[in-house]
């Protein structure tokens, strides 16, 4: 099947631990669990995740390299079964521009950090 791209920003790939909340039309949870972000981009993300993201909007937290809880809000665009337990969500940040732009820079540095966290301890 023929994807189209469809982003507006390039992606950067991403391996981070992501809880996520997932809220009705009024606010409410729906559901909610820990997926692992794919990619990231200026305006949203690719989580993947053991069950299906629903909802009207999805809360997402993680925590930054200080140790601080890191949050935004997103719209899912789309969720499709990649495999027997794996579900892909394309999620699209809402927020400001400054927010948007903090959030995702946290998600770059902090997996580039893990990243050569590791590159570091296997080479010792």
């Amino acid at each position: 099947m023929d994807h189209q791209e469809k982003r507006r920003h390039a992606r950067i790939e991403t391996k981070n631990l992501i809880t996520q909340v997932q809220m009705d039309e009024d606010g409410r949870c729906i559901g909610q669990g820990i997926g692992r972000t794919l990619d990231v981009s200026q305006s949203g993300l690719k989580l993947e995740t053991p069950y299906p993201v629903e909802g009207h909007r999805v809360s997402l937290v993680t925590v930054d390299l200080d140790d601080r809880l890191i949050e935004i809000a997103a719209k899912p665009l789309y969720c499709r079964q990649v495999d027997k337990d794996k579900y892909h969500t394309g999620l699209q940040f809402i927020g400001t521009e400054a927010k948007v732009k903090e959030f995702a820079t946290q998600m770059v540095r902090l997996y580039q950090h893990r990243k050569h966290a590791t590159l570091v301890n296997i080479a010792a």
